[in-house]
């Protein structure tokens, strides 16, 4: 079974409405390229690229790891065009997916940080503290340019236990 780009592309924006949390590359390339007759990981980093250009799908770090999660432009698109993946690679997706059963929960003490667009050229980066799969710290600063989010996105990540640490100090010393 050979399948077109189109179809490529909505395998991909399935398969990421499929796990509902972000995704490692890693771990969508091994559920997407199993077989090179449906898509290979060549096909895959093209199409990944085009889908994040085209705000389908972002990009972010997430328990450390480079991960993509649809945006909501890609989520309604998946809704509205995931019958144009084959059943049976629907199927696989969605088993390949219960057997990773991976949620929120496996992981609730995760510290996920990540880019946001809020103007043309304007960029916040975002830092989000769990426990037990709650948010306990969202910090979300405006910085300006992606490169400038991007340092940013990456300093609040390397640095979350000290900011959770002060944060906690000096609430506690203000009582």
């Amino acid at each position: 079974m050979f399948l077109e780009n189109d179809e490529m592309k909505f395998a991909i924006l399935y398969t990421l409405k499929v796990y509902n949390h972000p995704v490692a590359l890693e771990k969508l390339a091994r559920v997407l390229t199993w077989d090179d007759d449906v898509m290979s990981y060549f096909d895959l980093t093209i199409l990944l690229s085009e889908l994040i250009e085209d705000s389908f799908i972002r990009r972010l770090y997430y328990m450390n790891e480079e991960c993509v999660k649809l945006s909501q432009r890609g989520a309604d698109t998946a809704d509205f065009f995931s019958e144009r993946v084959p059943a049976s690679i629907r199927q696989r997706i969605r088993e390949t997916a219960d057997k990773d059963n991976f949620d929120e929960k496996t992981n609730p003490n995760a510290v996920i940080s990540d880019i946001i667009p809020v103007a043309l050229n304007r960029y916040m980066a975002e830092l989000k503290i769990l426990d037990s799969g709650s948010s306990i710290l969202e910090l979300r600063m405006e910085v300006g340019q992606k490169s400038e989010a991007e340092r940013a996105r990456d300093i609040l990540n390397s640095k979350s236990d000290e900011i959770y640490s002060y944060l906690c100090k000096v609430l506690d010393e203000s009582e």
